[in-house]
């Protein structure tokens, strides 16, 4: 086969990811608008007792409430914007054999993108998936949030479990030879 055909085939197989990615988003955006149809700030609906419920809430800050006092919304836009294309050039470069970095740039894109549209579009984000146990509450979080998390985790496991052998090895320098 020819390496332009190769090319091709690899271009059309990543195709399936970016549109993994843009139904997840597509899931992360409808999942948001329904809730906030259904939810004002700061009501909930018990899921699961005890473990699991939906609650409102809106985050104009990044992870967990941090950067939520100020106007960062344009910095967080651009911070996003720049995060989805190293996301996609990652991807474009990434070999269609090495499935488990391509699936995690995909959720990532997806996560960054669903974020992204309701920062652009709203100034902050919405949240409201909500895990607790007793007095322990995790951090409202949504869709799009547990993408990047997942996406996060199997880059992880891509960078630490892959064969050192795969990896490009790094050129040392040469020293000048001096005689």
């Amino acid at each position: 086969m020819s390496s332009e055909v190769i090319s091709t085939r690899a271009g059309s197989q990543k195709l399936w990811y970016l549109a993994v990615a843009v139904m997840v988003m597509a899931f992360d955006q409808y999942t948001k608008y329904w809730v906030s149809v259904k939810l004002r700030e700061g009501d909930e609906i018990d899921i699961i007792r005890g473990f699991f419920k939906l609650s409102y809430t809106e985050n104009p800050g990044i992870a967990f409430g941090m950067l939520n006092n100020g106007n960062v919304k344009w910095l967080l836009v651009t911070i996003s914007v720049t995060a989805i294309m190293v996301v996609i050039y990652y991807m474009r470069r990434t070999p269609i054999s090495n499935t488990l970095l391509l699936w995690s740039l995909a959720l990532l894109a997806a996560g960054i993108c669903g974020n992204l549209i309701d920062r652009f579009r709203l100034g902050r984000v919405i949240d409201f998936l909500l895990l607790y146990y007793k007095d322990y509450q995790w951090p409202v979080f949504n869709i799009a949030d547990t993408a990047i998390t997942i996406g996060a985790a199997l880059m992880a496991i891509e960078l630490f479990m892959s064969p050192q052998a795969e990896r490009a090895p790094v050129a040392e320098p040469e020293s000048p030879n001096v005689e």
